[in-house]
């Protein structure tokens, strides 16, 4: 097996303590490894995850205001497969959270999904909130989806795009938190949320 010393890491760090039973994650691992998923860059329990670095680098992306379009947002639909969308006026918080998990080598929810904030909840597998974890909000009129980076008493600090119609971190109220996800067959990460303040709380991201 290629990288078979990164998957053997992994695959300790996912064991049951004293190895006597076989674990969610243990099994979630090895099931990728059979179907081929199983992508070694981006299985490192601790430490930023990979997609969380390629989020990252794309903070300052944004709307552009008129008939004109942002080309990265425009053309992205159809390098994901939903090319029946064409501009940066669409709600693209799912874009960009299916941009930066597609390039980290992992799966995401199919073309006629992965636009729609919510149904990132089904993706993946349910996580308590950790550094990288994907998050999915309740709004009027739809959701919106994307990483968890830190939090307040009252907020998560999120980084995402769509909001302000850029790619920024920004405060959410965590009581409009509908869940947290986490690829399945990675070990979940270790790193806990920084403590953060500041910025304005975002409302509505439509």
């Amino acid at each position: 097996m290629k990288d078979h010393d990164a998957f053997m890491a992994a695959w300790r760090a996912s064991r049951d303590a004293d190895g006597a039973k076989i674990d969610q994650a243990e099994y979630d691992l090895v099931m990728a490894a059979i179907g081929g998923t199983w992508a070694p860059a981006a299985a490192a329990a601790g430490g930023e995850p990979k997609w969380l670095t390629i989020a990252r680098s794309k903070i300052g992306q944004r709307e552009i205001k008129g008939p004109k379009h942002n080309s990265w947002i425009a053309k992205g639909w159809a390098r994901l497969g939903a090319g029946w969308f064409n501009d940066d006026e669409t709600p693209w918080c799912g874009l960009f959270v299916a941009h930066c998990i597609d390039a980290a080598g992992l799966p995401i929810p199919k073309p006629s999904q992965f636009p729609r904030a919510l149904a990132w909840l089904e993706w993946g597998k349910p996580c308590r909130p950790v550094l990288g974890a994907v998050v999915v909000f309740g709004r009027t009129g739809g959701g919106h989806v994307g990483f968890l980076v830190g939090e307040s008493a009252t907020d998560f600090y999120v980084l995402g795009g769509n909001q302000k119609n850029a790619v920024n971190i920004m405060p959410l109220a965590k009581d409009r938190a509908r869940g947290f996800r986490w690829p399945v067959g990675l070990p979940l990460g270790t790193s806990p949320l920084l403590r953060m303040t500041g910025g304005v709380r975002s409302e509505n991201e439509a």
